[in-house]
């Protein structure tokens, strides 16, 4: 009984200190917005809109993608580049069966992939001490962005838009 008891003391103790722990995330590079425009003709439009927040992004791959049945327009054509505070406005519709309006699963999501600017990342992560004060855990969240750097790792955002039986 008393071994229980130390043990469940032991545990205790430490729980709080791994609670208490913290990870430093990057600052996000991209903003994306979505709207429902509501129907024109028999179709749902929508408008989309990008901004680069930090550094210039690149290599920046768009599209549409939805639930099984829904029918979008094409996806725009990627984008070199999108330079920082930039801001790129898209629109396109879809069709879809009233079934598949009345089911609240049915969704549309507009994704995009890009390469952000790591150096814009690194120089603020470094120069921010409000925003990352504890030295290590900012070294560590910097040694994760050279491990990215190294792996050409490419980041995705995206913004979904689940129907209503409403948009009609």
């Amino acid at each position: 009984m008393l071994i229980r008891f130390l043990i469940l003391l032991a545990v205790m103790m430490v729980a709080p200190a791994f609670a208490s722990q913290e990870l430093y995330v990057p600052p996000r590079s991209l903003e994306i917005s979505m709207n429902y425009d509501g129907m024109k003709g028999d179709s749902h439009v929508f408008s989309v809109e990008i901004k680069s927040l930090l550094g210039s992004l690149q290599n920046i791959s768009l599209s549409y993608e939805a639930s099984e049945g829904v029918l979008c327009d094409s996806s725009p054509a990627d984008l070199e580049s999108l330079g920082e505070g930039e801001t790129r406005k898209y629109a396109f519709s879809c069709k879809l069966t009233k079934k598949l309006l009345e089911d609240p699963n049915t969704w549309v999501r507009f994704r995009v992939e890009y390469l952000p600017d790591y150096a814009a990342i690194k120089s603020l992560i470094a120069s921010d001490q409000k925003t990352y004060p504890d030295e290590n855990l900012r070294n560590q969240l910097l040694e994760i962005i050279d491990q990215n750097i190294d792996a050409g790792a490419r980041a995705t955002d995206a913004v979904r838009h689940f129907f209503k039986k409403t948009e009609e």
